[in-house]
């Protein structure tokens, strides 16, 4: 996949120069090769790109909003306080119908607005992992999903499906049961046209290991959105040298209490651009070659 590269960084600094807008900068970029972009160059990229992904900052939780056209898959609902900036984003941002909601496991930090986004949004399908959990999130989910009629997939397969130029494909957990629920995480990749992308849930080893065996744990990808807001396992290293990611996405509260040393000193053996949600909310852009991050 191609990066923005040094001829981007001479177009925009002769830009800066002249619009004398250098403090509209919004993005950060990974050293040396990736533009720095002045709020219209943003607006532009934004345009013309037509895939979407948003990974807002709502603290230690996850939630991830994509948009292909006119398409939207919302990839977790992090905690129950979270509702309503979800909704207010949602909003803004025009949408009122949610094509698929993937929700990686049952945790109270990925699905604790499920039900909200239920109630607030049409919502075609909702695709989920095949146990039970005994939580309030948990319940409210069933409720909800019941009240609205919403159909459901709780999938015991993996499970693809294609939005416009947009590929999704959903890795199923191998096992029935799992001595630790993390490992229960659907892992769901994306491909649009040439770029690449992997949400890792809050996989372990175990499932880390198992989406590896799959063919899709053998190509590279762009970016990642790493698991469980940073902790590390020894199947990382394996991904990394596969996957060779450009970026990484951690899902964080300002404390990154769970961002462990190994984890740092793995995104820094592997020079990818490193961006948390606690500076706020992380926008990706691909216009089927190249990918940009907004922050």
């Amino acid at each position: 996949m191609k990066r923005l590269g040094q001829f981007w960084m001479l177009m925009i600094g002769i830009l800066l120069t002249f619009s004398g807008c250098g403090k509209d900068v919004v993005s950060q970029s990974k050293e040396g090769e990736d533009a720095l972009l002045t709020q219209t160059a943003a607006e532009s990229a934004m345009q013309e790109g037509p895939f979407r992904m948003t990974f807002l900052d709502t603290g230690k939780s996850d939630c991830i909003v994509m948009e292909i056209g006119d398409y939207v898959v919302v990839n977790d609902t992090a905690d129950a306080d979270d509702g309503a900036a979800i909704c207010a984003y949602l909003e803004e941002r025009q949408v009122e119908r949610i094509t698929y909601l993937i929700l990686s496991h049952f945790d109270k930090d990925h699905i604790g607005s499920a039900a909200v986004l239920l109630s607030e949004f049409e919502v075609d399908c909702v695709l989920m992992p095949d146990y039970e959990e005994d939580s309030e999130a948990y319940l409210m989910l069933l409720q909800a999903l019941e009240r609205t009629g919403t159909e459901e997939r709780r999938l015991l397969e993996d499970y693809s499906f294609t939005l416009e130029d947009a590929a999704f494909y959903v890795n199923a957990p191998e096992e029935d049961a799992y001595e630790n629920d993390n490992n229960y995480s659907l892992i769901t990749t994306v491909t649009y046209k040439d770029t690449r992308f992997l949400l890792m849930g809050d996989a372990m080893k175990k499932r880390t290991g198992e989406f590896m065996d799959s063919d899709a744990g053998q190509e590279r990808y762009d970016l990642i959105k790493m698991p469980h807001h940073g902790d590390y396992n020894k199947k990382l290293a394996e991904l990394f040298a596969i996957a060779r990611p450009d970026y990484v996405v951690l899902t964080a509260d300002e404390a990154r209490q769970r961002v462990e040393e190994k984890t740092i000193e793995l995104l820094e053996q592997s020079g990818c651009g490193v961006f948390y949600t606690d500076a706020g909310n992380i926008t990706v852009l691909s216009d089927g070659s190249t990918v940009t991050l907004l922050q």
